[in-house]
């Protein structure tokens, strides 16, 4: 058992409307227990609780119900960042509002597919968001190692699950005129781009520092003078047209969103997407980009980059063709010009994203919000940890050149 306390209103006594809603014959909880079962950098923006409940069922037999429970974290980062974004609001949208609807589409198109977990709902009021799911890992769902990347066959998998919720909720938009309301308007509010600059600012200064383990000192000029055209780019992505081809994006895509479920021999037999907190309105390319360069392994994340991007744009098309998309079907080629649109989530990765994933828990034991984000004397252990660690500067000898040849920091 984990040594974080159980809330006191986490108890049995939550559950039982949930069960007497989804467990045929039930009769009561006989056994309850809560545990928090992930490690030190797994996850910033959330608590998850894994719930195990042995419930006696009105036949006198019993059965084991497990759930993951989802609660805003402790950090007081990671507080300001969720309230902000209004992250636990956006993915309850997604959970309690469309996803349901996005599987009746495609089951009324003839095709069983399933992009999520699904979610159940309390009866009681808790005074804040939160998020119930099936615990998928029962059906043996379960992460890849986020140190080493997909490989081609789990990358694959992931485009295709990624390719299904684009096109089902492009579908959607054009059916139904947009998104809820707050998954329209822009993330960034007033202010946000300023707080955003000072916030990376001591991250930023340690990767110009690390320039020469990456081999890459010449680009230091190039890099420094990016930094506010990124933020510009940034702003410049949250105005979209509804002539455009948008979707909802899941906006955090990266190896530990995604779960996967295996044969007896290990192939892939299906993949479901978790975390939608910073979903919105947006081009597809946020996706593609964010999850090609931060979680495939790194043998193939840039000789099959174009690759990858034709084999997204043949599953789009599939599904949304199926799903009887009525407006101009994007082009492959169209779909080159939005990653080129959206290239500064190529800096994103580098500062920001590959840190965290390729970070060894083993590095360092600070790993929190608060050390990541904050300055170098609150968090200087971990953020050389992030910085220099063998497997970064690894994928930065070969990710800096690329992205600067290919005009991403111009």
């Amino acid at each position: 058992m984990t040594a974080t306390p159980v809330p006191e209103w986490l108890t049995a006594d939550l559950f039982v409307s949930v069960l007497e809603k989804n467990v045929e014959n039930f009769d009561k909880i006989i056994k309850f227990t809560a545990d928090t079962p992930f490690a030190a950098g797994e996850n910033f923006l959330s608590i998850l609780w894994a719930i195990q409940i042995e419930a006696a069922l009105k036949d006198g037999s019993t059965k084991i119900c497990k759930y993951m429970l989802k609660i805003p974290p402790t950090s007081a980062q990671a507080q300001a960042m969720i309230g902000m974004m209004n992250s636990f609001k956006r993915e309850r949208i997604c959970y309690y509002e469309l996803f349901p609807v996005f599987d009746e589409m495609y089951r009324k198109a003839g095709k069983v597919t399933k992009i999520a977990p699904n979610a159940y709902s309390f009866d009681k009021d808790l005074g804040f968001d939160v998020i119930l799911m099936e615990d998928v890992r029962q059906e043996g769902f379960k992460n890849m190692n986020r140190l080493e990347g997909l490989d081609m066959d789990h990358a694959k998998s992931a485009l295709e699950v990624l390719a299904e919720f684009h096109a089902a909720s492009a579908t959607y938009i054009v059916n139904n005129n947009g998104l809820p309301s707050l998954m329209m308007a822009p993330m960034l509010k007033d202010g946000m781009v300023e707080m955003l600059a000072k916030s990376q600012e001591p991250q930023e200064q340690v990767l110009v520092e690390c320039l020469p383990i990456y081999k890459a000192e010449y680009l230091r000029e190039k890099l420094i003078s990016y930094r506010p055209k990124y933020l510009k780019e940034i702003l410049n992505s949250e105005n979209r047209s509804m002539d455009d081809f948008n979707v909802l994006s899941h906006g955090d895509c990266w190896s530990n969103n995604i779960m996967f479920q295996h044969d007896d021999k290990s192939n892939v037999l299906n993949t479901l997407l978790v975390d939608f907190q910073v979903g919105r309105f947006t081009s597809p390319a946020l996706d593609l980009q964010y999850f090609l360069l931060s979680s495939t392994s790194l043998d193939i994340k840039l000789k099959y980059y174009d690759y990858f991007i034709q084999y997204y744009h043949q599953k789009l098309i599939e599904n949304l063709k199926l799903l009887g998309y009525s407006k101009k079907m994007p082009s492959l080629r169209d779909l080159h010009m939005w990653m080129y649109d959206y290239s500064f989530m190529g800096y994103t990765v580098l500062l920001k994203s590959l840190p965290v994933i390729l970070l060894d828990p083993k590095a360092t034991k600070d790993i929190n919000m608060d050390n990541m984000m904050g300055d170098k004397n609150d968090g200087g252990a971990m953020q050389k940890a992030m910085y220099t660690g063998v497997g970064y500067c690894k994928q930065m000898q070969q990710l800096l050149p690329w992205l600067a040849n290919k005009g991403y920091f111009d």
